[in-house]
């Protein structure tokens, strides 16, 4: 009778649940996006009805009521990288009030085998302060669970459970051994893509350091580029002097997709370092913004500008004064140009104007 009076009460709340949860997804992307974090995705479900009555039937399960059930609504958060695994739940725990009874951290498995469950599954309500609010009161005593996962401990999960085996004791003897290489290989890998990410943050920390104290020593790549143009102050002073002649003068700092081009084309030009980009700066400098002037004349024109522009203006003017034709497209295909070999024509045509 109590799993006939479950189902009534889920059928008339249905409704509530597919709410609760399309609320709490928003939620849940607006929380992670205001504190900046970049994640894989957010996957919810509200449990179908059917789903719902095999779960109840089950012998090791009991449930007196609806609301004692914490996973009729479930969400998956995916990260990139295992460390945001917890940031992403003091978000949640900072947010929610949690169920710490029917919560589990399976990430603490000792198994080598057991890299898919390692997961943290957190069950959560609404708090009281947010259940006051008129879009959210329906909500007040349902509980819904939140797994957050690295990629790859979802990845290892959803191979897992595509081939069917639940525990190591399921595996047939002669794959076992598998099983345990392939889940040590995604753990380390895990570990080792995390370790890059760390590597990353630390190596743009170092770079004040490095450019102040020995920038023939940088190698220029896309961090140390990107930190250059965005923080030297000549080549600052320079841009915002080239702004007056563009007809939209908002100078953002530098991306890494914008700098990627340019890292292409100093790198096809023998320019291997900061510190031979700061001579080959020196070099030219006095004749990028007259060489702007007469390019701008010639309809050529940018509705977005960001630090780092006048890389692009070093690059033709290099190119004017040091290559021959074919070396000049050799650089310039480093981009999508179209018709290369006429930009080289009046890249040469606005040098001489100068």
């Amino acid at each position: 009778m109590i799993k006939k009076d479950i189902i009534g009460e889920f059928d008339e709340k249905e409704g509530v649940f597919l709410s609760l949860e399309s609320m709490t997804k928003s939620l849940l992307e607006a929380l992670i996006s205001s504190e900046k974090l970049q994640i894989h995705s957010i996957t919810s479900r509200t449990k179908q009805r059917e789903s719902l009555l095999g779960k109840i039937k089950r012998p090791n399960k009991s449930y007196d009521r609806l609301l004692d059930i914490t996973d009729i609504v479930g969400f998956r958060i995916t990260t990139y990288f295992s460390e945001d695994v917890d940031v992403i739940a003091r978000i949640i725990e900072k947010e929610f009030s949690i169920d710490p009874d029917n919560s589990i951290d399976k990430r603490k498995a000792l198994e080598p085998d057991r890299f898919g469950y390692m997961s943290l599954h957190l069950v959560c309500e609404h708090k009281n302060a947010r259940l006051k609010l008129p879009e959210y009161k329906q909500y007040k005593s349902i509980k819904f669970e939140v797994q957050i996962r690295s990629i790859l401990q979802h990845a290892w999960a959803e191979i897992e459970h595509d081939i069917g085996y639940k525990s190591t004791n399921e595996v047939p003897d002669l794959l076992k051994r598998r099983f345990s290489r392939l889940a040590g290989l995604l753990e380390l890998a895990d570990e080792e893509f995390q370790s890059i990410k760390d590597g990353i943050k630390n190596y743009r920390s170092s770079l004040p350091e490095q450019l102040g104290s020995a920038p023939d020593d940088v190698t220029l790549d896309l961090e140390s580029l990107t930190y250059f143009v965005n923080t030297d102050p000549s080549i600052t002073k320079l841009e915002e002097e080239m702004l007056k002649y563009f007809k939209y003068p908002v100078l953002n700092n530098a991306q890494q997709a914008s700098v990627s081009n340019s890292l292409e084309f100093l790198n096809r030009q023998g320019i291997q370092t900061v510190g031979e980009l700061i001579l080959k700066y020196k070099e030219v400098e006095q004749y990028i913004v007259p060489f702007l002037k007469v390019w701008l004349s010639k309809d050529h024109s940018s509705e977005s500008l960001s630090r780092g522009i006048s890389l692009l203006y070093l690059t033709y003017i290099n190119l004017a004064t040091h290559g021959d034709q074919d070396h000049s497209e050799f650089v310039l295909k480093a981009a999508p140009f179209m018709n290369v070999s006429d930009l080289v024509e009046e890249i040469n045509e606005a040098w001489l104007k100068i």
